[in-house]
């Protein structure tokens, strides 16, 4: 199978492109009856009221109309005959089984938008899409065409396969030498155009976001020996090069290729940028401004464009302790995150820091905040699985707040991304007992001297010889005193524990009598467990 730089319409967009850089759930297919490879050249945004103009090789919009009318299979079959790519149409809770038997019949492939996407954001997330495939003009499709000969230029000198990628693992430009060194891996991302989503690939990678200038990664899982680094634009990272080496390895000429070919493709992204991707960029600055406390109330309204008086919703979103790979996680997330919530809340603001990727709503409160959380997680399960939390602050109306607002978004991550079973979705509430004795082990730790003496001796005596001592004070705490409760769920006869209880305070200095004493004593058994 040839492996050519360029889609098989001669550089046009196609269909098949549409769907794979907007994706489920802002678009999916219903019918694709063979015909997903028929090219794009635009849109158009239909009146149903209105004749159907002619549209060959564009995809029709169709606002207002509601797929189970009479009209839309009408619509389909005309829009078939005066040679649509494709037809997109908002189910809204409709069967739509005629529809879809309809374009199935007429060859049209059928495509559905998410019911809570405006139109309007739809269509520009669509010429986007096909902007950054060259449609409409040349220059992208240059900047393609650089990237695939910087591909080329550093395979040369490596003598290995070189592949260009975006943060969400997506191959933009691959070397194609007849002679170059490849491996089943590559192939198999070149072929799909998207590296394979494997624990090891994940590690990989937040190794390198997390290092500068060339990585080396030895021969692993039947992948050949591999040299990489960060496409950065000043700290942001952009995208990244793999090289696979020759036999003899890559040397300081390669290593300076790879160097330069970073510095050249982080050009040619930049240049490739559009602007809504540079406006996403200007408001990502502003609002990490923001939530440092850098502006003024006035000042984050006008860099943010917050209307006066608007509900404030802050999201916090992280990967939980359980994932591998995180700061890749981190950064590829941010990049999935932001292809759902652009479009249906098209005001939000977003932004990227190590841990933690942050979005402010201007608007809709708490309520919408949990919505859009819910929507987001659903969208990107497939890709990220169960690893990702989600945090909502409490509400407020003054910019201002930002910085505390987001002090309680990593409060309550910091709770739930440890916790497997904590809530995906939570606020403090959710959280507030977990979080407070989170907060108490931060001040013991600050201050080990506020620590009971007797409670880390007690624990140390039962790693030593093997005693139950630690593990029934705080079964019978967590009891509240029931004394036949505690040793039940311990698995003992009362009169053990009761003199396990009476040894405690002879060997250690335990005073179980005192309620101070017993709150102290259990804080710190709690937080051994942690």
């Amino acid at each position: 199978m040839p492996l050519s730089d360029q889609p098989s319409d001669g550089g046009l967009s196609t269909v098949r492109h549409l769907l794979d850089s907007i994706g489920a759930p802002i678009l999916k297919a219903l019918a694709a009856p063979g015909a997903l490879d028929r090219p794009v050249r635009g849109t158009v945004l239909h009146d149903p009221a209105d004749p159907l103009p002619p549209g060959r090789d564009q995809v029709l919009l169709m606002p207002g109309l509601l797929a189970d009318q009479r009209a839309a299979a009408e619509l389909v079959e005309a829009a078939a005959r005066l040679g649509y790519s494709a037809m997109i149409v908002k189910l809204r809770g409709a069967d739509g089984a005629d529809l879809v038997e309809e374009a199935a019949r007429c060859g049209l492939t059928l495509l559905a938008a998410a019911d809570e996407v405006s139109w309007r954001h739809l269509d520009a997330l669509l010429l986007s899409a096909l902007g950054s495939q060259g449609v409409g003009g040349g220059s992208t499709a240059a900047a393609g065409d650089g990237l695939f000969a910087l591909a080329n230029a550093v395979s040369a000198v490596i003598g290995g396969s070189v592949a260009i990628e975006d943060l969400d693992r997506r191959v933009m430009a691959y070397s194609s030498s007849p002679d170059q060194r490849i491996d089943s891996l590559r192939r198999e991302g070149i072929l799909s155009r998207r590296v394979p989503e494997i624990n090891h690939n994940l590690e990989r990678y937040r190794i390198l976001l997390g290092s500068e200038g060339v990585v080396r990664f030895p021969e692993a899982l039947g992948a050949l020996p591999r040299a990489a680094i960060t496409i950065r634009a000043g700290s942001q990272p952009l995208g990244t090069i793999w090289a696979i080496e020759s036999p003899e390895g890559i040397g300081g000429d390669g290593e300076r290729a790879l160097i330069d070919c970073a510095r050249l493709a982080a050009l040619h992204i930049l240049r490739n940028r559009n602007a809504s991707e540079l406006e996403l960029q200007k408001r990502e600055s502003a609002l990490l401004g923001a939530l440092e406390g850098l502006w003024s109330s006035h000042e984050t309204s006008f860099r943010l464009s917050i209307p006066p008086g608007a509900e404030l919703g802050l999201l916090g979103f992280a990967a939980s302790a359980e994932a591998t790979g995180l700061l890749a996680l981190t950064a590829h997330l941010a990049h999935a995150l932001t292809r759902y919530i652009v479009p249906v809340r098209p005001d939000a603001s977003i932004a990227t820091t190590s841990r933690a990727i942050y979005v402010l709503l201007p608007g809709g409160g708490s309520e919408a905040a949990t919505r859009l959380a819910k929507g987001a997680l659903t969208s990107i399960r497939g890709s990220f699985g169960d690893f990702v939390r989600a945090a909502v602050a409490p509400t407020g109306t003054d910019p201002a707040g930002l910085p505390a607002m987001r002090r309680e978004t990593d409060d309550i991550l910091r709770v739930t991304i440890a916790h497997p079973d904590a809530p995906r979705i939570a606020s403090l509430d959710d959280v507030r007992a977990q979080l407070l004795l989170a907060r108490v082990g931060d001040e013991l730790n600050h201050e080990p001297r506020l620590r009971h003496p007797g409670v880390a001796a007690m624990a140390a005596h039962d790693s030593e010889n093997g005693t139950d001592f630690a593990a029934s004070v705080l079964a019978w705490l967590e009891a509240v005193g029931n004394v036949a409760e505690a040793a039940a769920r311990l698995g003992v006869h009362t009169n053990t524990l009761r003199y396990r209880l009476r040894r405690t305070a002879e060997l250690f200095g335990l005073r179980l009598e005192q309620p101070d004493d017993r709150l102290a004593v259990w804080l710190q058994l709690r937080l051994l467990q942690r």
